[in-house]
C-alpha cells in the first residue's frame, strides 16, 4: 500500500468520524432541548398550581344600605398585581355616572384606580400598579361616566387593607 493510498484511507476515516461526532453531538442537543422543554413545561405547570396559593379572596361589604342586596367579591394576585372582580346583584349604574373599582393601599397616597367596572357583565379582570402590600382594601364608589383619577363619589362598597 502507498503512502498515498494510506493518507487517503486515514483521510476518509478522520472525515466519516468527524461526522459521527457532528450526529452524535446534534443527536445530543436535540435530546438535550426536548428535556429542557419538558422541565420547561414542569415548571411552568408548578408556578401555575402555586400561583392559586397566594390568590386572596375577600368580600366587598356594602356601606350604603341601598346596595344591601349587591354581592361583591374580588380575587386578587397579590404578586401580580391584577385581579377578578365578580359582581351580583348590582343595580344599573344612574345616568351619567359608571361604578369604579379602587384599590386601597396603605403605602399610597390616595386610592388608586382599577378602572371603570360593569355589573351587567358579572365580572371583569382589573390591575394596579405594585402595592405595599400583598393585602391591599378595595372600594367601589359611582363616578362621572368617564371615571375619576380619585374617588368624588361616597364609598358604596369596601373591605379595609389586610382584611
Amino acid at each position: 500500500m502507498t503512502k498515498q493510498v494510506f493518507f487517503t484511507r486515514a483521510l476518509y476515516t478522520a472525515i466519516v468520524c468527524l461526522m459521527l461526532v457532528s450526529v452524535a453531538q446534534t443527536y445530543r442537543m436535540q435530546t438535550l432541548k426536548l428535556a429542557l422543554l419538558a422541565e420547561n413545561a414542569d415548571l411552568n405547570r408548578l408556578k401555575a398550581s402555586n400561583a392559586m396559593i397566594d390568590l386572596r379572596l375577600t368580600s366587598l361589604d356594602a356601606k350604603d344600605p341601598a346596595y344591601q342586596s349587591g354581592k361583591i367579591i374580588v380575587a386578587w394576585d397579590p404578586f401580580q398585581y391584577r385581579g377578578v372582580i365578580s359582581i351580583q346583584n348590582l343595580p344599573a349604574p344612574t345616568a351619567g355616572c359608571n361604578y369604579q373599582l379602587w384599590v386601597l393601599d396603605p403605602g399610597a397616597l390616595a386610592p388608586i384606580s382599577a378602572g371603570l367596572i360593569h355589573p351587567e357583565a358579572g365580572s371583569s379582570f382589573f390591575a394596579s400598579p405594585p402595592t405595599s402590600t400583598t393585602s391591599p382594601g378595595f372600594a367601589i364608589t359611582l363616578e362621572p361616566v368617564e371615571g375619576s383619577s380619585e374617588p368624588t363619589g361616597s364609598i358604596l362598597f369596601a373591605v379595609a387593607p389586610g382584611q
